[in-house]
């Protein structure tokens, strides 16, 4: 872990599921239904929401180009 502010912990459970806390999906503005992107950045897995990104397929569909900021932006 690098010096970013840690926020929050979670316990996976034994069906490999988390529960998001609070302060976490305040600070990503999820709201239910919101579709959470999982992604590598310098080898380090990183989540955004959906609707705060730009994202396209590469031409063999094979992954996901991720561009961080507002859909319309």
């Amino acid at each position: 872990m690098n010096n970013d502010k840690f926020l929050a912990n979670a316990k996976l459970t034994s069906k490999g599921q988390i529960t998001i806390p609070k302060i976490v999906r305040d600070k990503m503005e999820l709201e239910e239904g919101d579709i959470i992107i999982f992604h590598l950045e310098n080898e380090e897995v990183k989540m955004t929401n959906r609707k705060h990104c730009k994202i396209k397929t590469d031409d063999n569909k094979k992954q996901a180009i991720i561009k961080r900021g507002k859909k319309d932006e």
